[in-house]
């Protein structure tokens, strides 16, 4: 039922190789999310991989965000960029003080990011590397 974006793993290697620390920080079970990364050639890009348990806890994003900055060593939200495709990763983003990014070629809308408060919004993947510089 997954598939891949055209230019996902291009832009995983750029942001790689510009020194960039990738984290998932996502509400799919992190047993689940792992295994999907592992099928796709992805889990290697990933330092963590951060998502919900499968006992009911840590579902929200908000938590799961702050769980994966809590897996990075608690880094400075200035240093940090959310990226997602949806409302509830940019209200995450906002409850835990970062930058957040909105994809447009993800399940959300322009209209549904902006409305959440994105920070910016990228409408490639290939525009996601100029808009994590720092």
């Amino acid at each position: 039922e997954n598939v891949v974006y055209a230019g996902i793993p291009e832009m995983l290697q750029k942001l790689t190789s510009e020194g960039h620390i990738l984290t998932v920080a996502t509400s799919k079970p992190t047993v689940y999310a792992r295994q999907i990364l592992e099928h796709f050639s992805l889990s290697s890009y990933f330092a963590h991989i951060c998502g919900s348990n499968l006992d009911g806890s840590r579902v929200k994003k908000g938590e799961v965000i702050a769980y994966a900055l809590e897996q990075n060593g608690m880094p400075s939200p200035s240093a940090v960029k959310m990226v997602g495709d949806r409302k509830h990763d940019i209200l995450g983003a906002q409850e835990n003080h970062i930058f957040s990014i909105g994809v447009l070629y993800g399940y959300g809308s322009r209209e549904e990011l902006s409305s959440a408060g994105a920070d910016a919004l990228a409408d490639s993947p290939a525009a996601l590397p100029g808009l994590c510089r720092f």
